[in-house]
């Protein structure tokens, strides 16, 4: 009969420093001697009301400027202008263009939507004149 191996334990980041989750954590942490280096993955989940606020941001442009036809048609000039493309490839082999990357929760972490949501958002400012941000916080 095959033995599960246990889950290894969980650590999360709280002012700067890792601590066990619980106390099984604790337990297993405790039994390495000090100076035992850990692989870690990051388990941080996308920020649905960061996402939200991106496209009601968006929406908000589209209906301010009627440059774009749509959010989504704004969305897709954002991540191209900001070189969060993909190659499209023929038959061949050759790069015939280019596609705008996905934003989707299970392509991109929070750290690097973040990353994006702050480039998007300065690429905004700067092609609107305004902060969008601000606008939609009513600062403005």
């Amino acid at each position: 009969m095959k033995r599960d191996k246990p889950p290894p334990p969980i650590a999360a980041l709280s002012k700067g420093r890792l601590s066990p989750v619980s106390a099984y954590d604790a337990e297993a942490i405790g039994r390495y001697p000090d100076g035992t280096q850990f692989d870690m993955v990051a388990r941080t989940k996308r920020s649905h009301p960061q996402l939200r606020l991106y496209w009601v941001v968006l929406g908000n442009a589209v209906k301010a400027t009627g440059r774009w036809p749509t959010a989504e048609k704004l969305h897709e000039g954002l991540k191209m202008d900001l070189g969060r493309t993909e190659a499209v490839y023929n038959l061949r082999g050759k790069i015939v263009g280019l596609k705008p990357d996905s934003i989707a929760l299970d392509k991109m972490t929070q750290l690097e939507f973040q990353a994006y949501f702050d480039e998007a958002m300065a690429l905004m400012s700067d092609v609107l004149g305004y902060d969008p941000l601000e606008v939609q916080n009513g600062k403005t």
